[in-house]
Formats: C-alpha cells, structure tokens, sequence
C-alpha cells in the first residue's frame, strides 16, 4: 500500500524531467512556427509581432494617417530599425486584408458562415475568426448541427495555423506558456464541435482528405497534452467570450476526444 509520503511534491529530477520534456515541445513548436509563417506570406519576425497583438482591436485608417509618429510597436524591427519597403509592403497588404476581416462574434450560424466565406479568405483569417467567436461561442451556434464544409473547413484552418500561431505567442512572451494557452484553445474547439447536432453523421461524411487532416492536427495536440500532464508548467489565461475558464485535458479525456473523432 502507497503511504502519503507517496502524495508528496514530486522529486527534483521529475520536475527536471518535466520541464525536459515541455522544453522539448516548445522548441519543436517553435521551429514548426518559423516553417509555416514561410506560408503566411509574411516573415516570420513580422508575423511574430502580430500575433503579439492579435487580441487588440485595429485601429481604424482615419486614426492612423495622421500620426505616423506613433506607429505601434510591431511596426518595427526587433532592433528598433524600421523595417524595409519589402517587408513594408507584405505587412500592408497583410493589414488590408485583415481590415476586411469581422471584428464582432456572429450571432447565428449563418451570419457565421456569411464571414466565414466572404471576408475570412486566408486559413490565418478563418483561425483568427475561430478565436474571435471562442469555442462555446461555436457551441451555442452548431447547436442544431454544423455542416461537413464547415466542419471540413475548420478543421483544415486549425491543423495549418494553430502551430504557427503557438510558436510565435510563445516565441514572442519568452516561455510564458503561450504554446500551450493556444493548445488548449484549439482542444476546446474540438471539444466544443463535438458536441454539434448529428455531429456523428457529419463526421461520417468527411472524405479521406479531413480525416488525414484530423489525425494530424490530434497528433500535434498530442505532444501538448503530454507536456501538460508531465508536471506543474506554465498555462496563461486562455482569452475567449464566456466566463468558463478552458483548461488542458488530461490524457484520458483526450482519448475520449480522439473517439469522439474516431481517431485512433
């Protein structure tokens, strides 16, 4: 029989092991990041700084052509430089098109699937859309069922973004735990459309390519779960629109999640 010194603090080389093991995952996280912000038609210091202020609302153009003095911070380089007319006009064109973007949740499925397809054209906008609605937000919206497009589409935006997104939080807070603040959002975005009306027979309707894209995105999700459940690691605040606090699954819920998927 265990006694209680056996519920003790873990040992000191647990703890070692633990911060090993989410060392590990940040710095994968982080390489993946630099990889896929090459697709994000951005460079990947530029992109770093959006992302640090991605939960700011943008300032309207009529605020901002008359103080050019008082650029915000991500404007420039991390050594103070202002940026060249290169990197200049990617990050223009990249401000137009998020310009367009919604800036408010919807209130219905349709008005979710109206700026879904209208005014989110990239997968970096459908996330940043993602983020914006929250994941009871889309509870609450695919209550009576949620599409296979949609579905489909979500899925997609969440395998090809989440990582990029993650690195550079957690590259840019300096090890605050952001990476996994963005694995618990993405978690609770699955666990939120699983429980979506007749979601068992739109999962069944999802051809071949949506589910490679599922067992991806799970075993990226993976790796955070297993950091999370190795020791007492750093987990910020995850922002969304409800009073619910999201947190990390254990690994037991998570294989619940990953049936829920039919992922094996």
């Amino acid at each position: 029989m265990v006694g209680p010194a056996a519920s003790a603090a873990p040992p000191k080389q647990s703890k070692e092991l633990a911060s090993a093991i989410y060392d590990d995952w940040k710095r994968q996280v982080v390489d993946e990041a630099k990889k896929r912000a090459v697709g994000q038609n951005v460079d990947y210091e530029t992109f770093k700084n959006m992302v640090s202020v991605a939960h700011l609302r943008p300032i309207g153009a009529a605020k901002t052509v008359k103080h050019e003095a008082m650029l915000p911070s991500w404007r420039y380089n991390d050594d103070g430089t202002a940026p060249s007319s290169e990197q200049q006009a990617i990050a223009a064109a990249a401000m137009a098109l998020r310009s367009k973007e919604p800036s408010e949740p919807p209130s219905t499925s349709g008005d979710f699937y109206r700026e879904w397809r209208r005014n989110c054209p990239s997968l970096d906008a459908k996330y940043r859309y993602l983020r914006l609605v929250g994941p009871n937000g889309l509870q609450q919206l695919f209550k009576v069922e949620i599409s296979v497009d949609a579905l489909k589409d979500v899925l997609t935006a969440l395998e090809a973004c989440w990582l990029v997104h993650a690195g550079a939080a957690e590259d840019g807070a300096e090890g605050s735990g952001a990476a996994l603040s963005e694995a618990v959002f993405v978690v609770s975005v699955l666990a939120a459309l699983s429980q979506a009306g007749r979601f068992g027979l739109t999962l069944k309707l999802l051809g071949s390519g949506p589910k490679a894209v599922l067992a991806s995105l799970f075993s990226q999700l993976q790796g955070a779960v297993d950091a999370a459940a190795a020791g007492n690691l750093p987990m910020p605040a995850v922002p969304h629109n409800s009073d619910t606090q999201l947190r990390m699954p254990t690994p037991a819920e998570f294989d619940q999640l990953k049936a829920a998927y039919c992922v094996a």
